[in-house]
């Protein structure tokens, strides 16, 4: 039985009060990004530096596909005092519709059962440059530079702001990808997809379980 999917609609309605789990003053700021192109709709999320052009480990897009097109790029800040005031993107949202989501269910790749989980466990993807991503399956040669710390994507974090990592770049072939710092930092996140009344897919979010792993 995979995990209970956490409340994400929350996170990104404006005022809303998420219960933190430890943390202290916990606040939340949304920010709109821009919009990210699938031009062939199947959507893959995956720590750029590790997988972006790598084939021997190029990541699966997730079974649930979406209509090709451009769709709105969201994060999710948490601003925290826990023990001291740290700000750090707690999710990433790509929206399909604007519509509420209903439910929740895991964003699966191929080969992966949720039946066969331990309760309380989840499928999700690895973070080891501590940044995730979401981009469309096609484009995974569209940015070429990056496992070297060479490109657009280590240009825009090198230029990018103080503060947590987020931005849409633009690689070859106009495909496009969306990096988000993630939470924390390194480890596995579960991406969720929220569907509508219609059971139609909504939108996707990428849980970086910042109030389940708050630093001491």
């Amino acid at each position: 039985m995979t995990s209970t999917p956490p409340d994400c609609t929350r996170w990104f309605t404006p005022g809303a009060a998420v219960p933190p789990e430890g943390v202290r003053g916990a606040a939340f700021t949304v920010t709109e990004l821009g919009e990210l192109g699938l031009p062939t709709g199947r959507l893959v999320a995956c720590d750029p530096v590790v997988h972006l052009g790598d084939d021997d480990e190029r990541p699966a897009p997730f079974t649930v596909t979406v209509p090709p097109g451009s769709y709105p790029f969201q994060t999710v800040v948490a601003e925290v005092e826990h023990p001291f005031r740290n700000r750090v993107i707690a999710a990433a949202r790509l929206v399909v519709r604007d519509a509420p989501a209903v439910r929740w269910e895991p964003a699966l790749v191929p080969g992966q059962d949720p039946a066969e989980l331990a309760d309380g466990d989840f499928f999700g993807y690895g973070v080891d440059a501590g940044v995730g991503c979401f981009l469309d399956a096609s484009a995974h040669h569209a940015f070429p530079g990056t496992q070297d710390e060479e490109g657009v994507v280590w240009e825009a974090m090198d230029s990018g702001p103080p503060g947590p990592t987020a931005f849409l770049a633009e690689g070859t072939d106009d495909h496009t990808v969306a990096v988000f710092g993630s939470g924390w930092g390194d480890g596995c996140y579960p991406t969720w997809i929220g569907r509508g009344t219609d059971g139609g897919a909504v939108c996707f979010v990428t849980d970086f379980r910042v109030f389940r792993f708050a630093p001491a």
